[in-house]
């Protein structure tokens, strides 16, 4: 015995000793709709006519029968049942607004549900809003599940869309719970007084509201079913149910099932309508195929009948703006169902101006505006490392800026003084990763080589370097290593070092090849970024002793292609 099983029996037979109404109306409704007594469904009746009722579920008491007849008779409230094992009717809910709320629509219904014997409905308008209620009653019990199952095939195969806001079954095809039970969903209660609720021609013309008007129409349509189709499409309903492969959907039905279970749900919590709308559009546009104001207004209809919209929504006030605004977001990221895609996936072109280069202009700015104040308060200093000092002072700067732009400031960039031959080594620094990062000003330093490695007496020829071309004792000593025996520490920008060997450049008049290669030989195949403060004090000692000796080409040079050669 399953658990739904028992809950029904007992359910069956607790109704038959509880006492009934006095009312015989009030009787049949009760022994019709009074067959599961547990957790009943209530709602306040809403001022508005027109809004939405707030259901609620009560699990702490059951439903008794006289109970029932008076909450259904109460003008202020809205009363529900849900179903059990077994049961004498079902109910489609055609929700207004959806496709099949009309009566076109309800005649292709009846004529899909008489392939499986159920030849007669009661039409009624479920209440103000326009919704339809179409009942099918049965002449005799049926087993709940079956009659779900034959319901859903039957309307499935027909090409009917089953979900929230166009057409619901009750009872649904429910899950079975093998820890804890699970409820049908439950319904409201048919002719209501004041819930707008009436009985429906086949024109969708109201012709009363009568409850013992419809028990006899009710009488009428069960005894026409032919309930032995119904029987067996019963069973190969529930056959086809159990023979379907389980949890093998394609990734495509199980994304439309999990939409389509997350709208079913609607809103059961504030807090849900940004994600139940780009839900819903997405549906739509996807599986619905809408586009433009055609899905914004597919979004709205169906968000709008949404269970729990009017409890938990916030932003009914502006819910078309929300709308629209998903729709338009979801139609520029996803395209209808097997068609070619038309959202652009390349990267969108950067039209930004990057950070640095932002940083970098407005330095410059501030360098050029610093120089133009010293300059016109006559507070600009001739000498390079105070002109420096100042400008980076006032302009808020770094060093390691200012030097990289020397066009803004620096005398002989600025007047053109220089060749661009002479400038190299001032542009290869700016570049370079050897520019130090500290933001204090430098210092100029003074050579103070070790006694011990710097002597001045004269050394045999055959005491000298492995360099035949080396320089001339009486002049001083090169060493047999291209740098002062000192460890090599990182370069250190030393503006005042920096000027001199330019000085010794320009007196030598090299040209920029020249200097490079020449700083290559000596240095093991470095560039001059790449030199230590030490290796860079060596090589002004280098161009001063060549300055010295009137060399118009540095030793080792050449007349044919007048380039440092290897020593």
């Amino acid at each position: 015995m399953t658990a739904s099983t028992g809950w029904g029996e007992e359910s069956h037979k607790a109704l038959r000793s509880e006492p009934l109404p006095a009312d015989p109306t009030g009787q049949r409704l009760c022994e019709i709709f009074g067959h599961y007594p547990w957790n009943f469904i209530r709602a306040d009746l809403p001022d508005d006519a027109t809004t939405k009722a707030a259901w609620t579920t009560v699990s702490t008491y059951p439903l008794r029968p006289r109970v029932l007849w008076n909450h259904w008779q109460d003008a202020n409230q809205l009363i529900g049942v849900r179903f059990t094992h077994d049961t004498r009717y079902a109910l489609l809910d055609l929700d207004a607004g959806g496709d099949y709320c009309s009566a076109e629509g309800v005649a292709q219904i009846r004529a899909a549900l008489e392939t499986i014997g159920i030849t007669r409905t009661l039409l009624l308008r479920s209440s103000w809003n326009g919704g339809l209620h179409l009942y099918l009653p049965f002449a005799e019990l049926v087993n709940t599940f079956n009659l779900a199952v034959a319901l859903k095939e039957c309307l499935k195969a027909q090409g009917f869309r089953l979900q929230a806001g166009q057409l619901e079954i009750f009872p649904n095809v429910k899950a079975y719970g093998v820890e804890t039970f699970i409820e049908y969903m439950g319904h409201r209660l048919p002719l209501q007084p004041g819930s707008g609720s009436c009985l429906l021609d086949d024109a969708l013309n109201p012709i009363g509201s009568s409850l013992a008007r419809f028990f006899w129409l009710w009488d009428g349509a069960a005894s026409h079913q032919d309930m032995d189709t119904l029987r067996h499409a019963m069973k190969l309903g529930r056959d086809n149910h159990r023979k379907r492969p389980k949890r093998r959907h394609h990734p495509v039905d199980s994304w439309r099932h999990d939409l389509d279970l997350e709208i079913t749900e609607g809103w059961t919590a504030h807090g849900q309508t940004n994600h139940l709308l780009k839900t819903i559009a997405c549906y739509g546009r996807v599986f619905e195929g809408h586009e433009g104001q055609s899905l914004i207004d597919y979004t709205l209809r169906i968000a709008l009948h949404c269970p729990g919209y009017e409890q938990y929504c916030r932003h009914q006030h502006d819910i078309e703006r929300k709308v629209t605004a998903w729709a338009r977001a979801v139609e520029g990221y996803y395209w209808p169902l097997g068609s070619t895609p038309t959202r652009d996936t390349r990267h969108p072109k950067n039209t930004l101006v990057p950070f640095n280069q932002r940083q970098s202009e407005d330095a410059q700015h501030r360098i050029r505006t610093a120089y133009t104040e010293l300059e016109q308060a006559g507070e600009l200093p001739e000498q390079i490392t105070a002109r420096a000092k100042a400008i980076a002072q006032v302009a808020k700067v770094s060093q390691q800026t200012l030097y990289k732009h020397l066009s803004l400031w620096h005398p002989e960039h600025r007047e053109g003084v220089i060749e661009p031959v002479a400038g190299f080594l001032a542009l290869e620094e700016a570049s370079s990763e050897a520019i130090p990062k500290s933001l204090e000003p430098f210092e100029v330093k003074e050579l103070h080589p070790l006694e011990r490695n710097m002597k001045s007496w004269a050394r045999c020829a055959g005491d000298l370097g492995s360099d035949r071309t080396s320089f001339s004792p009486e002049r001083g000593v090169r060493g047999d290593g291209p740098a002062f025996p000192q460890d090599a520490e990182p370069a250190v920008y030393d503006p005042a070092l920096h000027e001199q060997i330019q000085h010794e450049i320009r007196s030598l008049g090299w040209s920029g090849e020249v200097i490079c290669q020449f700083i290559a030989d000596r240095f093991e195949g470095k560039r001059w970024s790449e030199l230590t403060e030490d290796e860079r004090l060596l090589l002004l000692y280098h161009l001063r002793v060549l300055d010295s000796l009137n060399a118009g080409e540095p030793v080792g040079m050449t007349n044919r292609d007048s380039s440092p050669t290897n020593q």
